[in-house]
Parts: C-alpha cells; structure tokens; sequence
C-alpha cells in the first residue's frame, strides 16, 4: 500500500514539475499577440443559425513584427455559393475581400484575398457580402 501511495505521489510531482517548466518555456520562448482592435460580423438565417462569419483586426506579434498588422477573414457555407461566382466582402464603402468560390457551397477569403487594407473600424459599421456584384447579405460589425 505504502507502495502504490508513493508511486502516485512521485507521479503527481512529476507532472507538476512538467507543467512548471512548459510554463517556463512559454514565458521565455513564446510569441505574445498584441491587439489594437478586433471586429466580427455573423451572417445568421432566420432561424439565428450562422452560416457565415467577417472577422478583421488590427494586431502584431511582438517578437516578429514591428508594426500592427491588418488582418481579414471571411467564412460561409450557404447553397447560393456556386462554383466560379465572385464574392466581395465591403465594409461600409470599403472593399475588404474579393475572390471566387472554388467549391460549391463554401467560400474563404484570407490575406491573399486581401483589396484595402484598414487603419480603423468601430462598431455598428455595415459588412455587406456580394455575389457577383449584387448584395447577398449584411450585418454589422460588433467587438470580437
């Protein structure tokens, strides 16, 4: 019995001691993410389910870059998404995103995807996604 107890007890130091020094290693080796502002729009159907979603923001990591970055992504599933179709992501009168659908029924537009590039957004600001140069769906931008 005294056996076992001790086994458990050495175990349960090592793992603490192993938890210690990841810690240790983060605090010295690891990469800290500084964000100035971080946005997102869902695009939700009428039963309040998202089928897609805008997030920007204005970061930097503070071991590889040295000034803030912008940064954009854009997400939807939805069976209007057809193969070949342009979509554009504009927020207000700023055109953010702009690529095609390479599979149908999904589209995502990242930094390759990148038009104009913003130094500020607020909340309440108007996303809007366009289809082929024709408004699919809005909303508004709130605090990520």
């Amino acid at each position: 019995m005294e056996l076992a107890f001790t086994l458990i007890k050495n175990a349960f130091l090592l793992f603490v001691g192993l938890i210690g020094i990841l810690f240790v290693l983060a605090l010295l080796f690891g990469k800290r993410k500084l964000t100035r502002w971080e946005f997102e729009a869902e695009f939700r159907d009428a039963s309040g389910r998202e089928y897609g979603e805008f997030d920007i923001e204005m970061s930097k990591i503070e071991k590889d870059e040295s000034d803030y970055t912008f940064k954009a992504t854009f997400n939807m599933r939805h069976e209007r998404l057809q193969t070949g179709v342009n979509v554009k992501v504009v927020l207000d009168d700023t055109l953010v995103l702009a690529g095609t659908v390479e599979k149908t029924g999904r589209v995502r537009l990242y930094t390759p995807h990148l038009v104009n590039r913003l130094d500020e957004a607020r909340d309440g600001q108007r996303a809007a996604v366009l289809l082929d140069d024709i408004e699919f769906v809005s909303a508004v931008l709130r605090p990520d």
